[in-house]
């Protein structure tokens, strides 16, 4: 459907006359005529009831009319958006956890650079411990990190944090495990694994604490490679923890090469997982931040 169309028929509709909305217009009195009767006849509708009067609005018209003018409004947003994104420029320095780049931040980025072309992003990969204190010494715009409750317990004046999306801890096995015909996995059953822990601060905590708990557990391999640990676990090597997040997008899961199963322990710290982000804790944050924050929790919602 034309919009200039619809403008010709709502000046119409406001004006009373086709003759008062073409001087309006600066159009030709045929011109809207030609216009309202394709509009009639794409609908199938009658518009306007004419008269030597001027032209009134059947029951179905005003229907039509009100319908225009919110698709007219909306229109009107959507090149406000555009205009805001194309006076949007600047640099962005992004530091993230592994998880957001195995999953949906790649597709993500691209929107974003394609909705803001002028803003130049720098995005770096570090752990949760390093990306807090990155945030901290205002070295980066943005921190996206995977945490716990303890990481949300972490009480600073210089950040805020906030959470993204709240996430259950899953246990990671190959399908060649002992483990694999499991509806879920105790702590007591997974200590007596041969396991594969990430090699940072988050991860040590929780399996340090979880050992203290329940025993000393059989680490086999450290590794900081995303591409390394769920090698070793579809190879049947070892068994690790991922979040629930995660295993919804990686392929080896969807294949069925790696089962994951719930991991189920009675001390709530254990339980959740939560994709959080990191902003430096200022009155007001730029506006550059503000947009990239906006459309990723709105991705986030969309997704999930």
């Amino acid at each position: 459907m034309n919009m200039d169309h619809l403008k010709y028929m709502i000046e119409v509709s406001e004006q009373g006359t086709i003759a008062k909305a073409a001087d309006k217009l600066h159009v030709s009195h045929s011109a809207i005529s030609q216009a309202i009767s394709s509009i009639e006849s794409e609908l199938g509708v009658s518009v306007f009831k004419r008269s030597r009067s001027g032209s009134q609005l059947t029951e179905e018209g005003k229907t039509v009319i009100k319908l225009s003018l919110e698709m007219m409004n909306k229109l009107e947003e959507l090149k406000r958006i555009n205009q805001q994104s194309e006076l949007l420029e600047g640099n962005l320095k992004i530091t993230a956890s592994t998880i957001y780049y195995s999953t949906f931040l790649p597709e993500f980025m691209y929107s974003f650079r394609k909705e803001f072309p002028k803003v130049k992003i720098e995005i770096h990969e570090n752990d949760t411990q390093n990306i807090i204190e990155a945030i901290k010494s205002n070295v980066f715009d943005i921190g996206l990190v995977l945490g716990t409750d303890e990481t949300l317990n972490i009480k600073d004046p210089r950040i805020t944090l906030d959470v993204l999306l709240k996430s259950k801890i899953m246990v990671c096995v190959s399908k060649y495990s002992p483990l694999a015909y499991n509806k879920s996995v105790t702590p007591e059953e997974l200590i007596k694994q041969p396991l594969v822990i990430r090699n940072e601060k988050f991860a040590e905590r929780f399996w340090n604490k979880l050992f203290l708990d329940y025993g000393e557990g059989n680490v086999i391999f450290y590794s900081n490679s995303h591409d390394v640990i769920i090698n070793i676990i579809s190879n049947n090597i070892a068994v690790g923890i991922y979040s629930e997040f995660w295993v919804r997008h990686n392929p080896l899961v969807s294949s069925g090469d790696i089962i994951a199963l719930p991991y189920v322990d009675e001390t709530p710290y254990y339980g959740t997982t939560y994709l959080i982000s990191v902003l430096p804790k200022i009155s007001h944050l730029p506006k550059i931040t503000k947009a990239f924050m906006n459309d990723l929790k709105q991705k986030i919602v969309d997704t999930y």
